[in-house]
């Protein structure tokens, strides 16, 4: 029997198929047990491929998705400080390392075949080699240099009168403002404005669900689909007409692209026109070349992709803080109080203005900004890092090969009780006690990350936050509508998305 078994013709599809399960079982013998990666505990699954975090982050219902970051809290404090993330990926929750990691000259790069599938390939922030990146950077630091900034003010102050417009045409409406889309488009007609010199007017839409706006809220979250099976940001690529047949995301995908490619056209055409505006831009400066220090202007799609990266850092993110850091204030009366008492030393009535750098002196605001900022960790997720040759020993003494990714999550960083005692009550009291501890603390507080990757828009988030949160405050008696903690627990879509809505009612104040 077995000898006229072996007198069977093979045919060529047989071998195949024999040659791809011996070669996937020796690889997965290799990788959960051989591997120098093997002496990290965590998934055998996650050992084997990028499916298991595809697992935890990719799905529908709220807190059914997303939820990758928070699997690994769970399992990091069960399993200790350097987890299995991947093939060739380590995870690690031990703080000690967070500044050798991002620290400024760090060796550690960006791994490009992970940054270029996420979308903005050409982009500065997606620039994995270092003189290169440097190079990217060189027109655009002086661009969010605090001198610079601070000549915006009058600027961003136009914004936030036309949001308290609006606030007031809810209020005589008797309808409650969904405080997500009305604080994301503020960011967005500010970071617009910014870019191209006129904004995109997002706070002038009925509901705030502007196009723009709406676009960036869905297609963010798609992230996690895209790094699982890359070639469904290919899609994008596609005709509309059939795009359209396929998935809303693809089609959010078209119409991001083509919003970007526009308002370049549009930009460049008032330019030629003698219409450029009076203060410096991005755009601009983006089409200015610098010999000197190596800077090309970018194509077509450089362009685009600097522009959708810097709008979309500059909305999402800055409209999150601002929601979860005013949901803790209207939530917490005592924070409210002194936040009150405070902003009327230097607004006197509800219609006062106060310059940013008055409003930065506040010492009670300053804190709650700084506990907006750590609580709410707009860019929460994890940031990795390729290992540089040589390979790096980790705190606890295990070795880590060099090319290995390995990376870090500001969340985890933010709401580690070693740091920050009590990590889920917003307190901004910790922002106010013994210089020492508090300036401890301040090296932890890493919403924008740190060393050279670290966010250029920082001066401009903190000048949106402090304007948004001071003068909404000051001028606003907010309420909240059917709004519990309950809502505001979020799923990591890239950035928090939250299961509820952040519902006030928005009637000025009297005094």
């Amino acid at each position: 029997m077995f000898a006229q078994l072996l007198e069977l013709p093979i045919r060529p599809w047989q071998v195949l198929l024999g040659t791809f399960i011996v070669y996937h079982a020796v690889r997965a013998i290799y990788l959960v047990y051989l591997s120098p990666l093997s002496i990290f505990p965590g998934s055998k699954w996650a050992a084997l491929g990028e499916y298991w975090e595809a697992y935890w982050n990719i799905g529908v219902a709220p807190g059914k998705k997303g939820q990758t970051l928070f699997k690994l809290e769970k399992m990091h404090r069960k399993l200790g400080g350097a987890l299995r993330m991947g093939p060739n990926e380590v995870h690690i929750y031990d703080p000690r390392f967070y500044h050798e990691l991002y620290k400024p000259g760090s060796k550690y790069y960006k791994d490009p075949t992970m940054h270029k599938v996420l979308g903005a390939p050409s982009s500065t922030l997606a620039e994995s080699d270092p003189i290169r990146h440097k190079q990217r950077k060189a027109p655009l630091e002086p661009l969010f240099s605090k001198k610079n900034i601070l000549s915006l003010e009058p600027m961003l102050m136009k914004h936030v009168d036309h949001c308290s417009q609006r606030f007031d045409e809810f209020y005589r409406a008797g309808k409650p403002v969904s405080m997500e889309w009305a604080l994301k488009s503020l960011a967005m007609d500010m970071v617009s404005q910014f870019a191209f010199g006129k904004s995109l007017n997002a706070l002038a839409d009925p509901e705030f669900k502007s196009m723009p706006v709406r676009v960036f809220q869905k297609y963010l979250p798609s992230l996690h689909v895209i790094k699982a099976f890359p070639f469904v940001r290919y899609l994008n690529s596609l005709p509309l007409w059939i795009a359209k047949h396929i998935s809303e995301d693809v089609v959010m995908g078209h119409e991001l692209e083509q919003f970007a490619s526009r308002r370049i056209e549009e930009y460049i055409a008032d330019a030629n026109s003698g219409k450029a505006p009076s203060f410096p831009t991005l755009m601009e400066r983006l089409l200015i070349p610098l010999p000197e220090k190596g800077y090309q202007v970018p194509s077509k799609q450089g362009l685009r992709d600097e522009i959708l990266t810097v709008i979309s850092a500059g909305d999402d993110t800055t409209g999150i803080a601002n929601m979860v850091t005013i949901f803790n204030i209207l939530n917490n009366s005592q924070v409210q109080d002194r936040l009150l008492r405070e902003l009327k030393t230097v607004m006197p009535t509800p219609t006062s203005h106060a310059p940013y750098l008055q409003l930065e002196q506040l010492p009670y605001l300053t804190a709650v900004i700084k506990e907006g900022l750590r609580y709410s960790s707009p860019a929460a997720s994890r940031t990795p890092r390729l290992v540089p040759p040589g390979g790096v020993t980790l705190p606890d003494g295990r070795f880590i090969p060099a090319g290995t990714r390995v990376g870090m999550a500001i969340y985890h960083i933010h709401y580690n009780e070693d740091l920050f005692p009590s990590p889920r009550t917003f307190d901004p009291e910790r922002w106010l006690g013994d210089p020492e501890e508090v300036q401890n603390r301040l090296k932890f507080n890493v919403a924008f990350s740190r060393g050279n990757r670290s966010c250029l828009g920082i001066n401009l988030a903190y000048m949106e936050m402090y304007m948004a949160i001071a003068y909404l405050i000051r001028r606003f008696d907010l309420q909240l509508v059917d709004t519990t903690e309950k809502d505001m627990v979020w799923d990591d879509m890239v950035v928090p998305q939250f299961h509820g809505e952040l519902k006030v009612m928005t009637k000025r104040r009297e005094e």
